[in-house]
């Protein structure tokens, strides 16, 4: 999403997004939220990292945590080399 809003800050230092948007968002209260010196004198706000953890899914252990690369790019390039490689296989 590339919405713009304008927030300011109130006098005890709190931004205020609106609930529509925390909705659209997905935030909820108790989530945090970090603040980063952006480019060109900037402030950019995202949502913390949660920290890996292991989760029981069926019997099985697997890990919860965010990717540290773009997994749609991974995910196209293994696609394709998949249907490059039967492609191949199957004299096409």
């Amino acid at each position: 999403m590339n919405q713009v809003i304008e927030v300011s800050l109130d006098d005890l230092g709190r931004i205020l997004i609106p609930a529509a948007l925390q909705s659209h968002l997905g935030l909820s209260p108790g989530m945090t939220l970090v603040v980063e010196k952006g480019d060109k004198g900037g402030v950019r706000l995202r949502l913390q990292s949660e920290p890996p953890m292991l989760v029981d899914r069926g019997g099985v252990l697997v890990v919860r945590a965010e990717p540290l690369s773009d997994l749609d790019n991974i995910t196209r390039h293994e696609r394709d080399r998949r249907v490059f490689d039967l492609l191949q296989r199957v004299g096409l």
